[in-house]
């Protein structure tokens, strides 16, 4: 039994790639107001303004095109939360990355709310209303758009969608004494969802909060933030590779800011899963050696029953490198041992590695195990750690100069280590001593409170825009067909591709409803044929070489 012509021809004449837009070329702006309950596109030459808690629900996917500016309007709180079962598609591109930020002219922390994704996997505690393994996110109230976890039977594969090259500034907004949302929240997010280049700057809470879940990460950013850089809770047991966190030396929340913070949970029992996230290849500094605000505090606080993993890391300018915090978490490094081959330099002497309570005979046990047998290295600053530019807040550069001990520090025989997601490498913290390892390069932006958005997302640094007004037209045309059987379906594509500016551009298809990548791939003028495995459903065709972008939507029925 067969089905033919499922889109039997499709043209995208009418779609451009825009290379600029001239200087008196002023994008529209749409302001956004209500949940979002189906299926919506936002497109890169609009800008788009939320207004109050706007929920994306009912499994609907919202897909935001590279290059798109979205901004949060701070009177009514604007924040944008991906509801259980929902997605976000986000994909920028290193030219074009996605940006939410303030939409103040003058911009600061706290001028809006933030992006929160609430998924089905794991979370180790017990709401009143829901029960075992669900909880509501911080400062949302108890609702079901707030909730999140998978219940006693978590779905760890849970997909919320996509976020690449993106861009959150300026989140955080206070939403009641000591409650305000982080820059990037994850609520029991599951490893189905894709998370990497992202940047989070100037956030008013946190750059990044992990609620339990199991989502993985590479390439993150956090940028001259109040609290801490990454702070891990209730069982979250993602892994994650690639990461550097950089603070403003006069700028620390009243709690205290440190690099990572991890709980097992606010009292520190025995609840299941355990806090177990896995970092490997961070860079984290306090943003100077010397005189730096007295609130700043640990350059990793491991504490309440906390299991989580630093590796192959760089921590340095805080007073205090690690702080090992009660006896249950001197139990998990005497178990795990939970600190490898990082290189830790603390400003305050002596104060590379610190537990609480000391002294006791477990403590002590640490302390010669991480100090002597855990390949970490201590050091008392940068000229030590040797690192080209790691305190210039407008051009950071954490690149190994010669002689680092960082060189030659990467170490993956850990079994934590052996999961096909890190990629092993020679070197500790994020970047190596070659420029080509700078994987910010174009897309992040360091001067976040003097950028114009006024025309939308200006392109990458360094990226050429081609002449003012430049039109390229992109036509593709396709024809799909499929076979109904008990075997997965294959679909076949033509494509017909004309109008790109240089010799091949990528080309990705994307299952709208599942966000998952169903197919990648190069094209070049001319005739392309594809075959994916793809069932019945609406996917995105995504043709991209830099500077030009188009993409198209694919039905496909059996």
């Amino acid at each position: 039994m067969k089905t033919t012509n499922l889109l039997s021809k499709f043209f995208i004449g009418a779609l451009f790639s825009v290379i600029a837009f001239g200087a008196n070329a002023q994008k529209p702006t749409k302001v956004i107001t209500a949940a979002i309950t189906a299926n919506r596109n936002f497109v890169a030459d609009t800008i788009y303004k939320l207004k109050g808690y706007i929920y994306v629900m009912n499994n609907a996917t919202l897909t935001i095109d590279a290059g798109t500016l979205i901004t949060g309007d701070s009177a009514t709180k604007g924040a944008l939360i991906i509801t259980q079962g929902s997605k976000i598609n986000a994909v920028g591109t290193a030219c074009k990355p996605i940006v939410f930020t303030s939409s103040k002219t003058t911009r600061d922390r706290g001028d809006w709310g933030g992006v929160i994704l609430l998924g089905k996997s794991t979370f180790n505690q017990t709401s009143a209303t829901y029960g075992y393994g669900y909880g509501n996110i911080e400062g949302l109230g108890v609702s079901d758009t707030s909730k999140f976890g998978g219940g006693a039977t978590p779905d760890i594969h849970d997909n919320s969608g996509v976020l690449q090259y993106v861009r959150i500034e300026f989140g955080g907004i206070v939403l009641s004494p000591n409650n305000e949302i982080n820059g990037l929240t994850l609520g029991a997010v599951g490893d189905g969802t894709t998370i990497d280049h992202i940047q989070v700057s100037y956030s008013n809470d946190d750059s990044y909060e992990w609620f339990g879940g199991t989502v993985n990460a590479k390439y993150l950013i956090a940028f001259r933030g109040l609290d801490d850089d990454f702070d891990t809770d209730n069982g979250f047991s993602g892994k994650l590779q690639f990461g550097m966190g950089l603070r403003d030396p006069k700028v620390a929340d009243v709690s205290g800011s440190n690099g990572f913070e991890s709980d097992n949970d606010a009292t520190g029992s025995t609840a299941s899963p355990k806090t177990r996230a896995i970092f490997s290849n961070f860079t984290v500094t306090a943003g100077a050696d010397s005189a730096t605000n007295s609130l700043f505090r640990r350059g990793a606080h491991i504490r309440r029953n906390s299991n989580e993993f630093i590796q192959n890391s760089i921590i340095m300018g805080y007073p205090v490198g690690v702080l090992i915090d009660g006896t249950t978490t001197q139990t998990n490094v005497s178990v795990d041992t939970l600190l490898n081959n990082n290189i830790i330099a603390a400003t305050q002497s002596l104060k590379w590695l610190n537990f609480t309570p000391t002294p006791n005979a477990t403590a002590t046990a640490d302390s010669i195990l991480l100090l002597s047998n855990a390949g970490n290295d201590y050091f008392t600053g940068n000229a030590q750690v040797k690192l080209k530019a790691p305190y210039n807040l407008g051009a950071p550069s954490y690149q190994l100069l010669a002689g680092s001990p960082a060189l030659g520090a990467g170490s993956f025989v850990a079994p934590e280590l052996q999961d096909p997601f890190f990629t092993p490498v020679t070197y500790a913290g994020a970047f190596s001593d070659k420029g080509s390892s700078n994987w910010t390069k174009t897309w992040a932006n360091w001067k976040p409170t003097t950028t114009k958005y006024s025309n939308g997302v200006p392109l990458g640094t360094g990226c050429v825009a081609g002449p003012a007004m430049q039109v390229v037209p992109v036509t593709v045309e396709a024809t799909a067909s499929m076979s109904i059987s008990p075997n997965p379906s294959n679909g076949s594509f033509t494509l017909k591709v004309s109008g790109l500016t240089s010799s091949q551009a990528t080309l990705k298809i994307v299952n709208m409803n599942t966000g998952l990548v169903v197919y990648t791939g190069t094209v070049s003028n001319g005739i392309k044929n594809v075959t994916v495995n793809a069932g019945a459903g609406l996917y995105i065709a995504t043709i991209s070489n830099g500077t030009q972008n188009v993409s198209t939507r694919l039905n496909i029925i059996k």
